[in-house]
């Protein structure tokens, strides 16, 4: 957005005003420190008060400095001047009602502008600081707030176009499917167009999830897990499920945790190398989480993918699902992690955080 003329021309003016308060500490302390020495002569206390008022007249110098070097936008470098002015002018306020409030009892005040120099060079740099990780604080929410909408505009238009693509695909298999008899062509086709369709919904809700759309409520999990195993049971008939999941298990999580299941269900069918695969799905409730064990009668994991088993970026397909509930957990403020289960296969243990008690 193009900004107006007056405020490109202050754009690089608030280093300068820092640097001006700065040189304003200076000359005042420069000032009170020749009147001390002419009532009270050369000695200790004037100097270590020249002293006190230059190292924060050098603060503000630094402050400047750093502000005119620093990445901030123009914005943001006048939001850490206001803090600090804001700073001065409270501390400065302070100092001078404390002053006046002993003026008006009758008593003397000795020092009266060794104080106010203090607390407001003091606060002008306090409020600066402050001012930098506010500004640092805004910056880092408006660039998530911008990932966050890239994130948001690619996942409807990569589920657009896929789902459109797809949705042709399928029309197209279901009017060769009417020509035809040859199914074991047809059908691993047309599954695989479901499985993208059903990957596409699965993407919005972890798009939604990542990007703050949905957060993280009380939700019957037991629901998601045996709806997820039904599925698998319908593709995977030579695996063999044992279950035991408790009802109305709830847990705060979203419908993103479908994905969760999905993933860590495949991952114990499609590395399972056993004649006659069993995946064994249980659920524990504990007194604040749930956790959820899914395990397998496989291979188990490589030492080499183990070491990196919850890294967000896996090169291989072996552990990417792993990868994926890891990220999903993260926003759930829940755990995951992987076991050898014995004799042979792999436990994998997913915990959520249950409902506060109300």
């Amino acid at each position: 957005m193009e900004r107006p003329a007056w405020k490109r021309r202050l754009a690089g003016s608030a280093p300068s005003l820092l640097a001006i308060l700065g040189g304003v500490v200076a000359v005042v302390s420069f000032a009170h420190f020749l009147r001390d020495i002419e009532t009270l002569g050369v000695g200790v206390f004037p100097v270590v008060s020249l002293g006190l008022c230059l190292v924060f007249s050098a603060g503000l110098l630094a402050l400047s400095h750093w502000l005119a070097d620093s990445d901030l936008p123009v914005a943001d470098t006048w939001t850490v001047v206001r803090w600090c002015l804001g700073g001065m002018i409270g501390f400065g306020t302070l100092a001078a009602l404390t002053v006046g409030i002993r003026l008006a009892q009758g008593r003397a005040v000795v020092g009266a502008t060794l104080t106010l120099v203090v607390m407001s060079a003091g606060g002008g740099i306090g409020g600066g600081v402050a001012g930098v990780y506010y500004a640092r604080a805004n910056l880092a929410a408006r660039e998530a707030d911008h990932r966050r909408d890239a994130l948001v505009f690619l996942n409807s238009h990569l589920r657009h176009n896929v789902l459109n693509a797809t949705q042709v695909i399928q029309g197209y298999t279901n009017l060769l499917a009417d020509r035809t008899d040859e199914e074991a062509y047809l059908t691993p086709i047309e599954r695989r167009s479901d499985t993208i369709a059903s990957l596409i919904d699965d993407m919005k809700e972890l798009a939604d999830l990542f990007s703050g759309e949905q957060t993280p409520r009380p939700l019957d999990v037991s629901t998601v897990i045996l709806r997820e195993i039904e599925a698998a049971r319908e593709t995977h008939e030579d695996v063999t499920f044992e279950v035991d999941v408790p009802p109305e298990l709830y847990v705060m999580a979203t419908s993103a945790a479908s994905a969760v299941f999905a993933s860590l269900i495949q991952n114990a069918i499609e590395h399972n190398d056993s004649a006659e695969p069993t995946v064994t799905v249980r659920a524990d409730r504990h007194s604040r989480t749930v956790s959820v064990h899914v395990v397998d009668d496989g291979p188990g994991i490589r030492d080499e993918v183990k070491a990196n088993l919850f890294e967000s970026a896996i090169e291989s397909g072996e552990g990417r699902g792993i990868a994926l509930v890891k990220t999903v957990m993260n926003h759930y403020s829940g755990d995951v992690s992987a076991l050898d289960n014995d004799p042979r296969g792999t436990e994998v243990i997913v915990e959520f955080r249950r409902p506060p008690r109300r």
